[in-house]
């Protein structure tokens, strides 16, 4: 008896433990390789892009020789990178080489917070086998397979080419990245997955001792939670229906779904506040578009909540608006001020940025709305606006609240070409575009709000 006793409770315990042991355990490998592979894309996409736009924004005609001139000056472009390193706060390093030779290149500008103990010195020759990828970075953008370890700082390094205005490579832009603190958050997640799997094997451990029409229900929930997580669903949350070792387990699941949550919000918030640096970049080019974003921000806000748009939306499109213009970082700042009347070639340039910004923010924000918003922030109600010739209610209402926010705002701001008008001749020009350019029933609300300020104002 005693022998078969302790043979049936071993049936028991292997017959429900070790399945679930081997699903909790694959599932936490898969969860923790495809956060870091997740994470390692986040951070290719956000490094080429962020290399991409300065390489883009780097008109190398401007340090070109006259025909008179026998060197090239480049110490314009040495304070360019300065003041570029200076603006983006995990950018560690930034160095522009000229091809010399066949195993040589030449550093014709670059800057470097020092933190890498590998300072690299403008004028100086240095061998293409010491920099892995330059050759490729001439071609095609490239980031490293390897993260590079320089005393207690750790690297993500791309490589992009600087091309002329006919697109031909003319140099290579290396830029190093300041991964450290991501790669603590790695740590993180591995700790914490490995503690979850201790806390859940040990649960599990217990209930086998339970009988098994009490384990089924809480089982199902768990394996189905696990499934959720691995889909990258982490508001995934499974309930606790007692508080005896299966409660205790599903607070796990749901503690290691929160941290989860929690880093995932971190990291995006990290990439939300590079990507607003860069606008603050774009804004500081151009004195008379000095918080345009956050003007246009608060006047969207202003609509979406009187037009009893939910919550959750507001907030994305108030943040959506602070970036609705990044796209003008890949436009040549040339022409973003010109105070002469534009070619056609110049408009077809800036008719271009909102589908540059919707490629720079797609790392960033993954909801389509999001991304519809910027894309489309210039598509008019009559479908004759860009890129797409939209119309009516195939815009995206959101990018609608955005376009009359943005325009009137840019009718009330000094530009280089104009001086601002008054509000009443604003609010003219909205009421003269309602229903070609504008959706009517925006303009109206609009135009009530501000009426009602105007009137408390005076």
């Amino acid at each position: 008896m005693p022998l078969r006793r302790k043979s049936f409770r071993a049936k028991i315990f292997y017959t429900l433990t070790l399945p679930l042991f081997i699903i909790i355990l694959s599932g936490n490998i898969l969860l923790a390789y495809y956060m870091k592979k997740v994470h390692r894309k986040i951070l290719e996409t956000e490094l080429l892009s962020i290399a991409n736009t300065f390489a883009t924004s780097i008109e190398i005609e401007r340090f070109m020789p006259d025909s008179s001139e026998k060197t090239m000056d480049f110490s314009a472009l040495d304070m360019k990178v300065k003041r570029f390193l200076g603006n983006i706060g995990q950018v560690r390093s930034v160095y522009i080489m000229v091809r010399k030779n066949d195993e040589d290149f030449y550093v014709v500008a670059g800057a470097s917070t020092g933190n890498d103990n590998k300072t690299i010195l403008a004028g100086n020759s240095y061998a293409a086998e010491n920099f892995p990828g330059i050759m490729m970075g001439l071609v095609v953008p490239f980031v490293t397979n390897r993260i590079y370890s320089y005393g207690k700082f750790r690297y993500m390094t791309a490589y992009v080419p600087v091309r002329d205005s006919e697109g031909k490579p003319f140099a290579v832009l290396k830029m190093d990245y300041d991964v450290t603190n991501i790669t603590k958050v790695y740590r993180m997640i591995y700790s914490q997955v490995l503690g979850i799997v201790i806390v859940l094997t040990i649960l599990v451990a217990v209930a086998g001792f339970f009988i098994s029409r009490q384990i089924s229900v809480p089982l199902t929930d768990l394996v189905q939670g696990i499934r959720d997580v691995q889909k990258g669903n982490f508001e995934s949350h499974i309930p606790v229906r007692d508080n005896d070792e299966f409660g205790q387990l599903a607070r796990a699941f749901n503690q290691m779904t929160t941290g989860l949550k929690t880093s995932r919000k971190l990291l995006d918030t990290y990439l939300y506040r590079t990507m607003r640096s860069l606008v603050t970049i774009l804004e500081a080019r151009d004195s008379y578009t000095k918080g345009h974003s956050e003007r246009v921000a608060f006047y969207s806000e202003m609509i979406a909540r009187k037009m009893n748009v939910p919550e959750k939306k507001i907030k994305m499109l108030r943040e959506i608006a602070l970036l609705h213009d990044i796209g003008k970082l890949g436009i040549s700042e040339s022409i973003l001020q010109k105070i002469e009347p534009l070619t056609e070639e110049e408009r077809e340039m800036i008719r271009k940025h909102p589908s540059i910004g919707e490629e720079i923010l797609r790392p960033v924000f993954f909801e389509k709305d999001a991304l519809d918003i910027v894309r489309q922030h210039h598509e008019r109600f009559d479908g004759t606006g860009y890129p797409d010739g939209l119309a009516g209610d195939s815009i995206n209402f959101l990018a609608q609240i955005l376009t009359v926010a943005d325009a009137y705002d840019a009718m009330r701001s000094a530009r280089a070409y104009r001086t601002p008008m008054s509000q009443s001749a604003a609010i003219d020009e909205l009421k003269q575009n309602s229903g070609t350019q504008f959706n009517p029933k925006i303009v109206n609300v609009f135009i009530e709000i501000l009426e009602k300020e105007m009137k408390e104002i005076g």
